[in-house]
């Protein structure tokens, strides 16, 4: 199974909230056997004392995401929000991020989640990738633009 698959891609996503972002990543990730059943509920429950807001260059994002139990392969997802979706920011939840592009991440083990943020690092850092992703209407261009994601 690939990390990255169109399945796994919601552009023009109809959500208003995190928590909205996180069920639909968790129905997509459940329908294409990436996760078990109980796995949204879980990511909720973390993204509440451990946000995932990320201020990236010019566009923010978040990246939410669990521990393992529930996970059957890694993954990552895309849903660009209608608008953007407020999330807390990673390491200071009382700090409010409009976020335009999510990335939800599906991790096996927590060797392959450092790699992982690690390349979503460099994603966030890149302003002009983020705008691409964010305004992409097109799936096939979105897993060119994240197919490092692919290699870890």
């Amino acid at each position: 199974m690939k990390k990255l698959n169109e399945a796994l891609i919601v552009l023009d996503a109809d959500v208003e909230t995190a928590e909205d972002c996180i069920r639909l990543a968790g129905e997509m990730f459940e329908k294409n056997g990436y996760v078990n059943a109980g796995y949204a509920d879980a990511v909720v429950e973390r993204e509440k004392e451990y946000p995932t807001g990320l201020p990236g260059k010019g566009i923010n994002i978040a990246i939410p995401h669990t521990n393992n139990k529930l996970v059957n392969e890694p993954a990552v997802g895309v849903i660009i929000p209608k608008k953007a979706v407020t999330f807390s920011m990673m390491g200071m939840k009382e700090n409010k991020l409009e976020c335009e592009v999510i990335l939800p991440l599906v991790v096996k083990d927590s060797h392959q989640q450092i790699g992982m943020l690690k390349k979503m690092m460099s994603i966030i850092q890149d302003g002009e990738l983020l705008k691409r992703l964010r305004d992409s209407k097109d799936k096939t261009e979105i897993l060119s633009l994240l197919s490092a994601l692919d290699e870890v």
